[in-house]
Parts: structure tokens; sequence; C-alpha cells
């Protein structure tokens, strides 16, 4: 029975980490898409969201009928619960990952304004989101809390630039710069503001895994 139930649990947490993957993915082909105006690379995205979507559905039934036939308590209780926060700030991610892709599908901008591209530090941002991503990945497969840490200051640098793109977008609204209309501004703050989300639904997951893990510590310091 014990041997059993090891199996389950370690195929959800199998299924999670392809959850990751896909996401991932999603968000590295949503920026790309972004980053060069691609419709085509934008069209695949709104497509493989319903995956994201099943991935989902998939993991939470698995982790209510775990709950519901094992009775779990104390760690494994606190593990599973962890993986079903994660499985919803993963979903979030994604639909993040599609509003990016619909913004490159609905706007008539052949590229975006290099000029503003790197004066919002647009790049910079994509990188250290999909940086913050693929560690909380690591941190979860290895259970790893040292570098579920390392998320936070990520997230820092994130919160920085998005800063920085609101006055910079502003800036060329009211100036009226070639190639940047207001609608375009508007529609790119709302790009920055997802990517911010994005960046604190992986913090969320890293507070969740951490709190897991390191429950998981003291559980084994009190057994020694």
């Amino acid at each position: 029975m014990v041997k059993f139930i090891e199996i389950e649990r370690s195929q959800i947490k199998e299924d999670v980490n392809d959850m990751f993957a896909l996401v991932i993915k999603q968000i590295e082909q949503a920026s790309t898409a972004l980053l060069s105006m691609d419709k085509g690379i934008a069209s695949q995205v709104i497509v493989f969201e319903h995956k994201v979507n099943s991935f989902e559905l998939k993991i939470t039934k698995e982790i209510e009928d775990y709950i519901a036939l094992y009775n779990p308590v104390a760690i494994d209780l606190r593990f599973m619960l962890s993986l079903l926060q994660m499985t919803m700030d993963l979903e979030r991610i994604g639909d993040y990952a599609r509003s990016m892709a619909r913004f490159v599908k609905e706007t008539e901008m052949k590229e975006l304004n290099p000029e503003l591209v790197e004066k919002t530090q647009l790049k910079k941002m994509i990188q250290q989101v999909l940086a913050m991503l693929k560690t909380m990945q690591v941190a979860f497969t290895e259970e790893n809390a040292e570098l579920a840490h390392t998320i936070f200051d990520k997230d820092d640098l994130i919160d920085h630039i998005r800063t920085l793109s609101t006055d910079i977008l502003a800036d060329y609204m009211v100036n009226q710069i070639p190639d940047t209309s207001a609608k375009i501004c508007l529609q790119l703050q709302d790009v920055f503001r997802k990517l911010e989300r994005t960046g604190d639904h992986i913090t969320n997951m890293a507070e969740e895994f951490i709190f897991y893990l390191d429950a998981k510590v003291l559980k084994h310091q009190k057994k020694g």
C-alpha cells in the first residue's frame, strides 16, 4: 500500500513538472512572438493554451482523488496542497502568455519601436521572468529550498523594470513619438503588467514550496 501511494505521489509530481515545461514553452513562444511581432508564433501560443488548462484540470482531479483516497496528514498533505497551489499559479501564467500572444495577433504593428524596447528593458524583463520560471522548476524537481529562495531577489528586478517602464511609456504617449500611439503604449503597459504578475505567481510558488520543504526538514530533525 505504501509503495502504491508513493507511485501515485510521484506521478502527480511528474505531471506538475510536465505542466511547468509546457508553461515555460508558452512564455518563451509568446515572448518571441512579441519581440518579433510574429503572428504565426502568436497563433501557436493561443492554440496550445488549452493544453495548459487541461493540465490544471487533470492535476487538480489527481490531487483531489489522492486526498480523498489516502487521507494524507501533516507533511504529505502539505505537499499535495503546495502542488495544487502551484498548478493554479502555472495556469494563470499560461493565461498571461495567451494575452501577450493576443496583443501580437490583434495589433497592426509590424514591429515594436526598437528604441522603446531598449529603454523599457522589455527583453531584460522577459529574460528575468524566464530565468525565474526555470529556476523554480529545478527547485521543485530537486526539492531545493536554497534555490527556491533565489527567486525573491529576481522578482525585485522585475518590479523595478515594471515601474520604470510605466514612466517611459507615459512619456511616449504625452510626446506622441512616431510609431508609438497611445493605444500601443497602453497595450504595452498591459504586457509589462502581465510579466510582473507572472513574477508574482512564480514568487507565490516559491513561498508555497519552501513552506513545505521547511516542514519536511523539521520533521526529519525531530526524528533524528
